[in-house]
């Protein structure tokens, strides 16, 4: 650890002497000549303070540079499993800082001693947050909280009251650290090996997803918390693997393979509740959620129908064979039908590269979704050519899987490699039961060329340079959007999106864009490919060119499928073609 930092003891007692240099009783504009600085606490602890708005120089962004060895973890560890460290910890410094700030928080408008100390909270998923991460160069972890220190009146430093709240939240790291329960960490982190090789096994055996006998599916309402009178999964006896781990534990549980699979069954049966558990499978999660062992192909894409949608420049002949006064190879709309919404979101998946699309009955288009014998022969001059003519090529010509959860049509019945019946709850393979019925495919649903509509988008910039980008994002029950100046994105039908940090982290990508000032004309893939990895990158250098663009928010990771989503559905925003 370097010793040219200023001591954060020499800090302190500029804030509270009654010496020359005394700020105590100053105006608060006299911090920002003592932020910026990093500050030394004790032999592996640094601190800096970065204002959020020099207008209001009490409002901090605190990051606390925590040295790895001081937490007695192994350097090859940690850099092995980066994601499941900055996690266990930004958890366990959470609930900490949580009780301190509830002693520091006042409501005395009166003398405005309002303080507060925020730590970004995890959900139930495990993934990478700008609320602690870990510093490879300098093996160590930093911490990121927002500080409202107290001010007499709103306008004058309270330098006693400030010291000590630095010092309190500087001991609480510090004895948080020393105090760390060791065992509870090596049971979660066993937790997490375990998910990343049953990914692993699922990448070498061939299955889009698997769900482990005992896993708790049912959610508590609308909450991310597991139902506790849930019935236990179990696994149908012809679709069950088991999975032997490094520790010599063996999990068994359902296999989903390659291909098109059914789930189907009555109203109310658990077909979505299963679906979601699925899709929730891209994240590892923490113990006790009940999905710890569901995982999915991490490349997954939802592809409802999305009514209303803006869709710019997209060749939908995949889907359309022709509609009246549009060109369907360079299709626009501002307001998408929901049979484009959803050919739209399939052939975008496809393109990004998704191996694994998901699809629920309930929430698409059905005259995308199916045509059957009857309205073929009575409407011949149909323009749309439904998923079930298209779904057969995708998997063969593409090798991408698809899982759907059908429960008013036996048309994908008859397509499908695996179906699964839900009843109450319990999943059975009737696969071979299907296949004794008989059913055959129409002769006119064997279009299964797909790949007329599939090619490589550009994205194409103006070159007008927009670094002054205004951004926001709302995050409600019932919106989520990206707005970063004249350019919106709705995002409220992407269920993978579960947090405002990860709104944050899309409104990053879409201002870091749209500010190249050079006229560019990007693939549409590598855009997604490059700012997934680079947004994170950069956060941990953020301390050092506190970019304004940070200051305020937390980030939760995104993955290059909701990068590619976002740009899709961004108004403004044009695209070309190779």
């Amino acid at each position: 650890m370097m010793n040219d930092f200023t001591k954060i003891r020499e800090l302190k007692k500029v804030l509270r002497s009654n010496g020359q240099t005394n700020l105590n009783g100053k105006p608060i504009s006299y911090l920002l000549s003592r932020w910026r600085e990093t500050y030394e606490y004790t032999d592996g602890i640094t601190v800096k303070f970065v204002p959020l708005n020099p207008k209001y120089p009490a409002n901090v962004a605190m990051y606390i540079n925590l040295d790895a060895e001081l937490l007695g973890m192994l350097e090859e560890e940690i850099q092995r499993y980066p994601a499941f460290f900055e996690d266990y910890l930004l958890r366990y410094y959470s609930a900490l800082l949580e009780e301190l700030s509830e002693k520091y928080t006042a409501n005395n408008k009166l003398e405005r001693l309002l303080s507060k100390i925020q730590c970004q909270k995890p959900d139930c998923r495990i993934l990478r947050r700008s609320g602690l991460l870990y510093n490879k160069e300098t093996h160590a972890f930093v911490l990121k909280l927002f500080v409202l220190f107290p001010t007499g009146a709103g306008v004058s430093i309270l330098g006693e009251r400030i010291s000590r709240m630095i010092t309190d939240i500087l001991k609480t790291v510090e004895e948080g650290g020393a105090f760390l329960d060791k065992a509870e960490l090596r049971v979660r982190l066993s937790v997490y090996k375990k998910q990343m090789a049953l990914r692993r096994f699922c990448r070498e055996k061939s299955y889009v997803a698997f769900v482990a006998d005992g896993s708790s599916l049912p959610r508590k309402g609308d909450s991310e918390e597991p139902l506790e009178t849930a019935v236990p999964f179990v696994s149908p006896e012809r679709l069950r693997v088991t999975v032997s781990m490094e520790d010599g534990t063996v999990l068994s549980g359902m296999g989903i393979p390659k291909g098109i699979t059914v789930i189907t069954g009555a109203g109310f049966s658990g077909k979505t509740t299963l679906l979601e558990a699925i899709e929730a499978g891209i994240y590892n999660h923490v113990p006790g959620d009940g999905r710890e062992f569901v995982v999915a192909e991490q490349s997954l894409a939802v592809t409802n129908a999305e009514d209303g949608r803006y869709v710019a420049n997209e060749d939908i002949s995949m889907f359309f064979s022709e509609i009246p006064f549009q060109d369907i190879r360079n299709f626009t709309t501002k307001h998408a039908s929901g049979s484009i919404s959803q050919a739209a979101n399939i052939i975008e998946a496809i393109a990004g590269g998704s191996r694994l699309l998901t699809i629920d009955e309930d929430k698409s288009a059905t005259n995308f979704m199916i045509r059957d014998e009857l309205m073929r022969r009575i409407v011949k001059n149909e323009v749309i050519i439904p998923f079930t003519d298209r779904i057969r090529g995708v998997a063969e010509q593409k090798g991408i899987s698809t899982i759907l959860v059908i429960g008013g049509s036996g048309e994908y019945l008859k397509i499908a490699d695996t179906v699964i019946l839900m009843y109450e709850y319990v999943a059975t393979d009737v696969t071979e039961e299907v296949k004794a019925l008989g059913v055959t495919v129409c002769e006119e649903e064997k279009l299964n060329d797909t790949e007329s509509s599939v090619s490589e988008r550009r994205v194409l910039l103006t070159g007008e340079g927009t670094k002054s980008l205004l951004l926001q994002t709302v995050c409600t029950e019932d919106s989520k959007k990206v707005i970063c100046g004249e350019y919106s994105v709705d995002m409220t039908a992407i269920s993978s999106l579960k947090t405002n940090e990860q709104l944050h982290s899309l409104a990053w990508v879409l201002r870091t864009l749209l500010s190249k000032e050079e006229e560019s004309a990007e693939c549409l893939n590598d855009v997604g490919e490059e700012y997934a990895g680079r947004l994170f990158a950069e956060l941990v250098e953020e301390q050092v060119t506190s970019n304004p663009v940070y200051r305020g928010w937390w980030f939760d990771e995104i993955r290059k499928e909701e990068i590619l989503m976002c740009v899709n559905r961004a108004r403004g925003i044009c695209f070309g073609r190779s």
